[in-house]
C-alpha cells in the first residue's frame, strides 16, 4: 500500500512539473508581454470629391496594444474646387467626417515596415452657395449625411522613438442618399484615397510604463 501511495505521489509531482513547463497559452495569461503605448498626430489626405482632385486635412489618435491599435480620427476638405449646380444654383461642396480608426503594424520594429488600417466614419456633405464663406459651417445652405469606410495599406517609417510617418493608399466607400445635379448626374463620394500620417507617441521596445518601471528599479 505504501509503495502504491509513493508511486502515485511521484506521478502527480512529475505531472505537475511537466504542466508547469508546458503551460498552455491563454488569452489573458501573458499580459506582462503586452506593450501598451499610444500616438496622435495630423493626417493629410489626397483623394477625389465627385471626381475632382481634393486635399483633406485632419488628425487622429489611438492606443496601441503591441502592434494593434484602436482609436479615432477626423477629416475635412481643405482644398477643393468642386462646384455643382442644383435647382439652378451653383454650390461648392465640402465634406467633414470622423469616427473609429483601427489597424495593425506588421513587424513594427523594422525601420520601414507595412501598416494597415480601416476607418469607419460618419459625416456630412455640405453645400455652400457661391459667394458665401467656404469655412463657416453655419452658412452652408443644406447638407446630406453619409457613412464612410476607408481601408488602407501602406508603409511606415520609424523616424525616432517618438515619431513615425505612414504613407498609405486606399479607397473611400460611401453610403448615402445621392444628390442629383441639374445635369442628371449624382454626386459621387467614392474614389481612391491616399494619406500622409504623422504619428507622435512612444514607440520604444518596452513601452513607456515598463520603461518607467525599469528606471525606478535601477
Amino acid at each position: 500500500m505504501k509503495r502504491f501511495f509513493y508511486s502515485f505521489l511521484l506521478i502527480i509531482c512529475f505531472g505537475a512539473s511537466s504542466m508547469a513547463q508546458d503551460a498552455p497559452t491563454t488569452l489573458f495569461g501573458n499580459l506582462n508581454n503586452v506593450k501598451i503605448t499610444g500616438f496622435g498626430g495630423p493626417i493629410v489626405g489626397f483623394g477625389v470629391l465627385d471626381g475632382t482632385a481634393t486635399v483633406f486635412s485632419g488628425g487622429g489618435g489611438a492606443v496601441m496594444f503591441n502592434n494593434f491599435f484602436f482609436g479615432g480620427y477626423g477629416s475635412r476638405v481643405a482644398i477643393s474646387n468642386v462646384s455643382r449646380t442644383i435647382n439652378g444654383i451653383d454650390y461648392r461642396l465640402k465634406t467633414q467626417y470622423g469616427g473609429i480608426w483601427t489597424g495593425y503594424d506588421i513587424q513594427a520594429n523594422r525601420l520601414i515596415h507595412f501598416t494597415s488600417s480601416v476607418k469607419l466614419g460618419w459625416g456630412r456633405l455640405r453645400f455652400y452657395e457661391e459667394g458665401r464663406s467656404f469655412f463657416d459651417n453655419a452658412l452652408s445652405n443644406f447638407h446630406e449625411q453619409f457613412f464612410m469606410i476607408t481601408p488602407e495599406l501602406g508603409v511606415e517609417i520609424n523616424i525616432t522613438r517618438f515619431m513615425k510617418i505612414a504613407l498609405t493608399g486606399g479607397y473611400n466607400a460611401a453610403f448615402y442618399n445621392a444628390v442629383q445635379t441639374d445635369n442628371g448626374s449624382s454626386i459621387n463620394l467614392n474614389g481612391q484615397y491616399g494619406s500622409i500620417t504623422f504619428k507622435f507617441g512612444w514607440f520604444g521596445k518596452k513601452g513607456p510604463i515598463r520603461e518607467i518601471k525599469d528606471m525606478i528599479k535601477n
